[in-house]
């Protein structure tokens, strides 16, 4: 699975002292001992991520091979197109549909209410993307699972004589 994370959540998710870690939990495990991978990238998600602690968490990530990162100009275009096609205040997360759209991700982590209209908006997406699952509660821990792995994820690499992964070591958060 790989997954799109909402700046609104980042905290909730990786953050085990966040009341709302509970809902969160099983995005945070997948990613950083199974077989998820977290989608980032374009100006506006960098800003929202900041240059703290989630900014490190997700380059450490990166060299684990459970973060993915798409380029900055890719996302910032698409975002831009996208605003474009839909410039009502309330959609303000163009850089999460922009990025779905380039890495045919399957599934977004968010509490915003207000952006679940447009992420089910079949018209934002390129032909060949699919709609993504959402996980806002515990309830949504069934998307954690191998069949929402897109091409662009890293594949876990195992050995013949093992099953451990040899390449995506674990990330402690």
């Amino acid at each position: 699975m790989c997954v799109v994370i909402d700046a609104n959540v980042i905290g909730k998710v990786f953050d085990p002292h966040s009341a709302e870690h509970h809902r969160f939990r099983p995005i945070a495990l997948w990613i950083t001992t199974g077989n998820g991978s977290v989608i980032y990238g374009g100006t506006k998600y960098m800003k929202e991520l900041g240059s703290g602690k989630y900014l490190a968490l997700f380059k450490e990530l990166g060299t684990a091979r459970r973060a993915v990162v798409i380029g900055t100009k890719n996302v910032d275009d698409r975002a831009r197109a996208l605003k474009q096609l839909v410039p009502e205040v309330e959609f303000n997360d163009e850089h999460l549909i922009a990025l779905i759209g380039i890495s045919k991700c399957r599934l977004v982590c968010t509490d915003d209410l207000k952006f679940l209209p447009y992420l089910r908006r079949k018209d934002l997406y390129p032909d060949g993307v699919r709609v993504p699952h959402v996980y806002r509660s515990i309830a949504d821990k069934k998307h954690c699972c191998d069949g929402l792995i897109v091409s662009i994820c890293p594949k876990r690499v195992t050995s013949r004589r093992r099953k451990k992964s040899k390449s995506r070591p674990k990330v402690t958060i």
